[in-house]
């Protein structure tokens, strides 16, 4: 994975996409540090280096004692805009689909978080924001949905959810009616004003549907534009996709090294690796990793610390099972952290589950699914080959990279996936196995509301075990993280036709810019 970018440069880059889209319009005044500072989570020195990083791209002009002013920044040629806006029609279509499906779910478990003093507080602050800044919808989701995410207590799913914005933006072409100049004709405070009230009454299903008629209203939009575009074009350019999800401080920055011993434990940990087998030399390692011996040895350093290897003298480094009973994730910040990232990436796995569970089996005919569920209770490790199978059969590539992404933050909290290793059947997961065949079941009948159901109930649990471990050894913020029991019933039905074709629009009215 690749080093995060820092959190000035997050902010920084964020804010050039808001002013490049138009959602922050060249020539008015700027918000103030302390409104950025609240609307984006972040500090005050924070805003600070972010603009100015802005002021020296040429996108603000930074006053003493003054609201920064936005600037154009450097314009690209018209053509070049236009094949980069074509280029990524694609992604365009496949993040509206992701944020359509995944936002509901954050929100919901967002609402859920918060206590009723809590909710109370938020609910009359955000009344006060739809009713004072009427249209300006930037600044009513940037409050409503950041806020909501924020009382997660998970960062992963804000930092997930301005990531998938980012993708949705569209540049403004000169000389072509831009969809967020149409829609924000539109006042959209009404339509905050009855999330808030779903938000307030846990309704479930009207949340969704709002949202989705928030897609329906881009959708009018977002086409046309694109189909003026693609008429001002001979050739069509090949549409390009790229999604990688910057994950802030939440993440620890990988080294080789790092990189090296997690591959080595997810190694163990799938069986590929035996316990109580030798470990080829270091430099037989070192050459098959390509890395100096200095380097290798730093891996198996970190190995040795979390008790998945003992280095016997005169033979090498023996694999062995860690004793969990002394493994302590407070022996040192860094091994807390990366606890702490593997839960949260846990907690977000289990909503994600059943929006990808679907996906995976919505195309297969009933031979490939009876395929699919024989791969998988025949495989060596049945649960890793159904995150194998979600991954895999996919139909947005967006959702793949962020499961994709999601399992590689698992991986950093390695020492806690012992769990895998009882999933089949283990001491302290006996239902998991169950559960999974239920799950399995259910797939081979083409009952895909069941089969969800069932795999979310076997993340929820293991979900529940590494919380209930980690809170034991003393890892007190793993108690601000929970799941229901079950999700609504809404949650399993089958995804409308209507959302299945472009352009499946944001269902965030965030993007609904005023002109």
């Amino acid at each position: 994975m690749a080093a995060s970018l820092t959190r000035p440069a997050q902010l920084a880059e964020t804010l050039r996409q808001e002013i490049q889209t138009g959602r922050l319009v060249p020539g008015q005044k700027l918000m103030s540090i302390q409104d950025l500072s609240q609307v984006y989570q972040v500090s005050v020195r924070t805003v600070r280096e972010a603009l100015a990083l802005l002021q020296q791209s040429g996108y603000l002009q930074c006053r003493p004692r003054r609201r920064a002013l936005i600037l154009s920044g450097p314009v690209p040629q018209t053509a070049q805009l236009i094949e980069q806006t074509l280029r990524q029609r694609d992604q365009f279509c496949d993040g509206y689909r992701a944020i359509q499906r995944l936002l509901p779910l954050l929100l919901w478990q967002s609402r859920l978080m918060m206590n009723k003093n809590e909710f109370h507080d938020f609910f009359r602050y955000n009344r006060k924001i739809v009713r004072r800044k009427s249209d300006h919808s930037w600044q009513l989701s940037s409050v409503l949905f950041h806020g909501l995410l924020n009382y997660s207590g998970n960062p992963l799913f804000l930092d997930l959810y301005r990531v998938l914005e980012q993708q949705c933006l569209i540049p403004i072409i000169p000389g072509v009616p831009h969809p967020y100049e149409v829609l924000a004709r539109n006042p959209q405070n009404r339509d905050f004003s009855l999330l808030l009230q779903d938000l307030q009454d846990l309704h479930f299903s009207a949340l969704q549907e709002k949202i989705g008629r928030m897609i329906e209203n881009i959708q009018k939009t977002v086409s046309p534009y694109l189909q003026n575009l693609s008429a001002a074009v001979s050739d069509l350019p090949e549409p390009v996709f790229h999604f990688h999800w910057q994950t802030g401080s939440a993440f620890h920055t990988q080294t080789k090294s790092r990189l090296i011993a997690q591959q080595l434990i997810l190694d163990i940990l799938n069986g590929k690796l035996l316990p109580d087998t030798i470990l080829p030399s270091e430099k037989a390692l070192a050459a098959q990793w390509n890395v100096s011996v200095d380097t290798l040895r730093r891996s198996l350093h970190y190995l040795r610390q979390l008790q998945f290897i003992q280095t016997i003298n005169g033979k090498g480094s023996l694999i062995c099972s860690p004793d969990l009973n002394r493994l302590n994730p407070l022996t040192s910040p860094e091994i807390r952290q990366n606890s702490l990232t593997y839960l949260q990436a846990l907690q977000l796995l289990c909503l994600l589950c059943v929006p990808a569970a679907q996906d995976a089996a919505a195309t297969l005919h009933a031979a490939e699914l009876e395929a699919a569920v024989s791969a998988t209770l025949n495989a060596p490790h049945p649960p890793t080959a159904l995150l194998d199978f979600l991954l895999t059969h996919q139909s947005s590539p967006t959702m793949e990279a962020i499961l994709r992404q999601v399992l590689q933050l698992i991986y950093a909290g390695s020492p806690y996936l012992y769990h895998a290793r009882k999933l089949p059947g283990g001491p302290v997961t006996p239902n998991v196995g169950c559960l999974l065949n239920q799950a399995l079941d259910a797939l081979r009948q083409s009952q895909i509301p069941a089969y969800a159901q069932s795999i979310y109930q076997c993340f929820l649990l293991l979900f529940r075990e590494s919380r209930a471990f980690l809170i034991q050894t003393g890892v007190s913020e793993a108690q601000r993280l929970q799941l229901p029991d079950t999700l609504p019933l809404t949650v399993f039905s089958k995804t409308h036709p209507e959302f299945r074709e472009f352009p499946n629009s944001l269902s965030d009215a965030k993007i609904r810019q005023r002109s």
